[in-house]
């Protein structure tokens, strides 16, 4: 049975109350002496939505807390809560097929699991990613000192003329990061490409207690990054601008992205299409390996030229799903402030890791099926998006 969202937010503060939700206790909260150091206001007001139906409600963020731990995803618009109301979006078309093969088939071979297992086995020993905790401070360092390097030491002097790396600075420690890489010449307003996906980690269980977030989001961040990185290596020269973003504090409510995507309405920023990865290397033992195109939250056309990469690139199929709940990812961000965006995942909805994220067991050596081969699809798709869109 399906419950109106207020009766849904009623019954989990009831388990609040009762203290029947699968969070830590208060004390263990308030009293955790464990490192890494943690700085969290329990008794901080938020104001939390649940369904684009239902208007926002103020909840501390102790019940914030266990409400993610209860299974609900949300979007705390405490900073934000007039997004998407600045101006109307311009909205983009997309071609039918696709028109710069040649150079997506040139770059392909580029790409290399042996980059996507290396890195990602780094960024998930982190202890783990919160975004308000010194380790979660840590690994959005070591991101962004690996992209440095990885424009140092792959990028032609005419690439490197285009390319900016930048800290994103938020209100908690974690910073997300932007990679802008556009031609000489072209305005800040010039219609960009924006391909993302989220840094942090989670355990939901008690957020102090070890988060590796290999799947989520680690799986996306380094696909995103070994994406880059092929661009550097085969000397790609976008036409248009073309900007890679790693989301800070996504488990905390799409904070970082909201940060982000605000700055740009009032910047009055055009982005031509935005595309997030969020978890790109389970495969179900049992099922067929496939690109699942999600259809919440999205733009139609934007996901159907999604489609038509998976279909001409990639060696894998599409198949569509969908989220159960509402801010499920980085691209509802966008959507909601009226953005074109396209979101893909490791596969249906009932399919995906979900026994393991948001746990200590989110680990890339918990099973055969999470699969660096499966990740290296996804950074296929990540270049043909990249330079499908930023040829025009």
């Amino acid at each position: 049975m399906a419950f109106p969202p207020l009766i849904i937010l009623a019954i989990f503060l009831w388990g609040i109350a009762a203290n029947q939700l699968p969070l830590g206790t208060d004390d263990q909260l308030e009293n955790h002496e464990n490192v890494p150091r943690f700085h969290i206001d329990f008794d901080a007001l938020r104001l939390v939505q649940f369904s684009p139906e239902e208007d926002a409600v103020w909840i501390t963020e102790r019940e914030k807390l266990r409400a993610r731990a209860a299974g609900q995803t949300f979007f705390d618009i405490t900073s934000h809560p007039h997004l998407g109301s600045f101006s109307p979006k311009e909205r983009f078309s997309y071609p039918d097929t696709a028109k710069a093969t040649d150079v997506v088939h040139a770059i392909l071979p580029v790409l290399s699991a042996t980059y996507l297992a290396e890195n990602l086995a780094y960024f998930s020993s982190f202890r783990t990613r919160y975004y308000n905790s010194d380790t979660g401070k840590a690994s959005s360092e070591w991101l962004l000192q690996k992209i440095q390097n990885y424009t140092n030491e792959f990028a032609s002097e005419e690439q490197r003329a285009m390319i900016t790396v930048k800290p994103f600075t938020h209100s908690w420690l974690q910073t997300s990061i932007i990679i802008r890489f556009a031609p000489l010449g072209v305005q800040d307003t010039d219609p960009t490409t924006v391909i993302g996906a989220h840094c942090d980690s989670l355990n939901l269980a008690n957020p102090f207690d070890p988060a590796p977030g290999a799947d989520d989001d680690g799986s996306g961040t380094v696909t995103i990054l070994e994406a880059y990185r092929a661009l550097l290596v085969a000397n790609y020269v976008p036409l248009s601008p073309l900007e890679f973003h790693f989301y800070a504090a996504e488990e905390g409510g799409l904070l970082g992205s909201q940060d982000i995507v605000a700055a740009y309405e009032v910047a009055g920023k055009r982005v031509k299409a935005m595309q997030q990865y969020d978890m790109t290397a389970w495969v179900k033992t049992g099922t067929t390996e496939a690109i699942s195109v999600m259809t919440n939250d999205v733009d139609r056309d934007l996901t159907e030229f999604q489609k038509t990469l998976v279909k001409t690139y990639l060696d894998i199929p599409w198949v569509e799903s969908a989220y159960p709940g509402y801010g499920s990812s980085d691209h509802n961000t966008w959507s909601k402030a009226g953005y074109q965006a396209c979101h893909c995942t490791e596969g249906k909805w009932s399919d995906m890791n979900r026994g393991n994220v948001h746990r200590a067991t989110d680990r890339i050596d918990i099973s055969a099926e999470f699969s660096f081969d499966h990740m290296l699809q996804f950074s296929k798709l990540a270049v043909a998006f990249s330079v499908e869109l930023s040829s025009y």
